[in-house]
Order: structure tokens, then C-alpha cells, then sequence
């Protein structure tokens, strides 16, 4: 679509707008007769602003279809600058006056406000046009090709950037505020205003010694994930790629198949399965009677095996993918070569895949340090705190007892750190391996 057709695409949107004035919606009433009711009340100089504010709304809405009406279509001419002026300067008088009209009435007594969903039907008209023209202004066919597809890349990726931000980067920045304050709830749990306490928080955290242990229970977690899923889950593979073994779709199913299970469920299952009287107490026992099961010895044992179990077929995927994009003529010329099967794992695959490790590895830290489900449903954290990690500590004290917010947000900030940490500790180990790589 072309420049010309976004600008009245734009100017089309603006009929809900009017749809907002001139339909009966909900109470029966709309634009014109909110704008009749507060100019009615002209003894009141709010009111009356209220009723011209909306009342001038309308008549710059009708200008502003009109003129592109008029320009683009009877006329049939591309806008020039001034011409652009004119269309922004009516689009920024609409929204003013649409803020002032939406702020004035939020201060007004509820039987007094009378816009009904008609209104609705205006904001959605000023955001579709708004959008709409905003892109119209970034085509343009003298750009070049570079800058056109630079603009494009922008605007697609600008509602996901905005997205992530409102929904990632925003509560984890006001996470790491909140834990240099004493936020207890606020007035909805009677803890009055908010004081900053800087580090104190942080003090407290550090001298507990469930923290510690958490921390190490996520050690181990992160430890499994990524000494254990990925070489397992390249080993795996690399044996399915090479057709080393018969019956390559039927092993990739049984290994992949955990991952669809659920997490509930998987974590019921092995509960009972480890419990003190369940089948492998009874499988241990059948081979020595004499055995004894406890959780209390090893309690963190079980629950890596699960997390090895449950999570390799994951990165099996991963790498079965991108083992099938080597291509197979260097692979063939290797061996014709007389390279042998670790000359040609050492010296073609692991340096075609030493970024899918690098991502695999940032995979399996951030999954570790948020793991959280399979151990609340498998332990409990239980015995005694035993199986406790950082996100089921911070669960706790967030959600349990006497909520402690302020330490819920230091913990979440400290598992953030300790994930950028890892992750840049293995960023340096592959920017290193890569130098070698490139030295070779």
C-alpha cells in the first residue's frame, strides 16, 4: 500500500469517531448528547469547556476526512509539506482535546458523566488513525532501499520491543527498586507509604542461611543442565543424526516425549515413584533386602534426575536440527579422507555448532535459575527445607506467612544478576573458542 492509500486508511479510521457521536450506545447516549449535557450546565465553567471541547472535537474530525477527501480524492495530488503540517496540526488538536475532555470528566461526580461507550469508539478512532498515518509519514519513494528497509524493521519490531518492555524489562526494573524499599503491600495491606532503606534488605538476605542453601540447590540445578542435558542431549544426537542405531524416529519420540508431559504430572509421578514405600523402594529392596530409602541423605538426587530426564529431549531437538544442516558432502569428503569418527566430531561438528552451545547453555541457566514448578510439586521444598531454590524461597516469603515483599524482590534481583553473570561468563568462553577457532 502506498503512501497516498495509508493517509486515507488513516482518515477512515477517524469515522469511529464520528460512529462516537452520532450512535445511541449502552445508556442511549453518545458525542452529541454528552456535548448538549455539559453545555447545558454553562453555569459551571468546567461544563461548559467540557461541552466546546467536545463540540470543537467533532468539527475537526469532519475537517480533517474532509481535507484528505478533497486532496488525495477529488483533487487526486500527493501531499506536500505544508500539506502534512496541515494534517498534523488537526490530528494533535483532536488529541488534545480528547485528553482534556477524558482527564476533566475523571474529576466529575459519576452521575454527572454521561459519555457512555460512545467514547470508546473515539479513543479507538485517534490510535487506528494515529498508527495508520505514523507509518503513512515513513513511506516514501525516494528513500533508499537501505533506509526503507531500516524504517520497515523498525516498525515491525517496535509493537514486540514496547510488548517486552511492559511485560519483561518494566516489572524487573521495578522489582530491583522495590528491594532497596521497605514496600510491604501498600495501602491495600494497611503498610503504609513507601521508604527507602537502600542495602538493608540485601543484609538480611545475605545472613540467612536458606539463601545459601537455596543458592546451592541452584548450583546443582544449573550444574546438570548444563554439564548434563546438553552433552547428553548432543550425544543423542549426534548417535540418531549418524545413524549409529536402528529405529532413529521411535528414540526420538521416547527422549522428547517428557517434554509435553506436564509438570504436574511428571512430578506427582516421581513423588510417588521415590517416596519411602514406592517402586523404588521396592525395586532397591528386591535386589538387597536390607535397603533403606530416605529422602533426608540425598534429597536434591532425585530431583536432578528428574530435571536430566525431563529436559534433555529438549536440547536433543535443538541439536538434531542443526546437525541435519552440516552439509553432508563435507562430512562425506571427511571420511573419504580418512578423518575418523572423533576427528570428524573435533574438527567439523562442534565448530559448526559452537553458537547452537553457546544458546543452549543461556537456555539451560535461565531455566535453572527460574525453576520452580516440578520441585514445588515434587518436594515441597521439603524435607526440612532441603530441596529449597531461589524461586521457591522467594515464593515463600512473597505468598506464605507474613508476606516479606521487600525480600521477595531482593531474591528475584539477585537470581537476575547470578543469571547475567553465567551467562556472560559463557558468552567469554565462546568468544574465546571462537578466536581460536578463527586462528586455526
Amino acid at each position: 500500500m502506498n503512501r497516498k492509500n495509508m493517509i486515507l486508511a488513516s482518515k477512515l479510521a477517524l469515522l469511529f469517531v464520528l460512529l462516537g457521536f452520532c450512535l445511541p450506545l449502552c445508556d442511549e447516549s453518545n458525542g452529541f448528547q454528552s456535548a448538549a449535557y455539559f453545555l447545558g450546565e454553562s453555569n459551571n465553567g468546567l461544563y461548559a469547556a467540557i461541552g466546546y471541547a467536545l463540540s470543537a472535537l467533532f468539527c475537526l474530525t469532519v475537517v480533517s476526512i474532509l481535507y484528505t477527501v478533497i486532496k488525495s480524492v477529488l483533487l487526486k495530488k500527493e501531499y506536500s509539506g505544508a500539506e502534512n503540517a496541515v494534517n498534523i496540526i488537526l490530528f494533535v488538536l483532536q488529541v488534545f482535546l480528547g485528553v482534556f475532555v477524558f482527564t476533566a470528566v475523571k474529576n466529575l461526580p459519576e452521575e454527572d458523566v454521561e459519555l457512555a461507550a460512545g467514547y470508546y469508539f473515539i479513543i479507538t478512532g485517534w490510535v487506528v488513525s494515529f498508527v495508520l498515518y505514523l507509518y503513512s509519514s515513513l513511506l516514501d519513494t525516494s528513500l533508499s532501499t537501505k533506509v526503507e528497509e531500516r524504517r520497515s524493521y523498525w516498525m515491525l519490531s517496535l509493537p514486540a520491543i514496547i510488548f517486552y518492555f511492559g511485560v519483561m524489562t518494566f516489572p524487573t526494573l521495578f522489582s530491583v527498586f522495590l528491594s532497596f524499599t521497605n514496600y510491604g503491600g501498600g495501602e491495600l495491606f494497611e503498610k503504609g507509604s513507601i521508604q527507602f532503606i537502600g542495602l538493608r534488605n540485601y543484609a538480611k538476605v545475605f545472613r540467612d542461611s536458606v539463601f545459601y542453601l537455596s543458592l546451592k540447590n541452584n548450583l546443582w540445578v544449573v550444574l546438570i543442565s548444563v554439564f548434563g542435558q546438553l552433552p547428553l542431549g548432543f550425544l543423542l544426537a549426534y548417535v540418531l543424526t549418524r545413524g549409529l542405531v536402528k529405529g532413529r524416529d521411535f528414540f526420538q519420540t521416547m527422549i522428547y516425549l517428557p517434554c509435553v508431559i506436564s509438570t504436574v504430572v511428571i512430578g506427582v509421578l516421581f513423588q510417588t515413584f521415590f517416596s519411602a514405600h514406592g517402586a523404588w523402594w521396592e525395586i532397591m529392596h528386591f535386589f538387597n533386602p536390607q535397603f533403606e530409602w530416605a529422602m533426608n541423605s540425598h534429597p536434591m538426587v532425585p530431583v536432578l534426575f528428574v530435571i536430566l530426564w525431563m529436559y534433555t529431549g529438549t536440547y536433543l531437538i535443538i541439536f538434531l536440527a542443526n546437525l541435519q544442516k552440516i552439509d553432508p558432502q563435507i562430512m562425506e569428503a571427511a571420511t573419504i579422507d580418512g578423518a575418523t569418527e572423533g576427528q570428524t566430531l573435533w574438527y567439523i561438528i562442534f565448530p559448526e555448532l559452537s553458537g547452537v552451545f553457546v544458546i543452549s547453555a543461556i537456555l539451560a541457566i535461565s531455566g535453572s535459575l527460574k525453576s520452580f514448578d516440578l520441585i514445588y510439586v515434587m518436594t515441597g521444598g521439603g524435607p526440612a527445607k532441603m530441596t529449597y531454590v531461589l524461586s521457591l524461597y522467594m515464593f515463600d516469603k512473597a505468598f506464605k506467612g507474613a508476606a516479606d515483599y521487600p525480600m521477595a524482590n531482593t531474591i528475584s534481583t539477585i537470581m537476575v544478576v547470578i543469571s547475567l553473570v553465567l551467562i556472560v561468563i559463557v558468552k567469554s568462553l565462546e568468544k574465546r573458542f571462537g578466536d581460536q577457532e578463527d586462528s586455526n
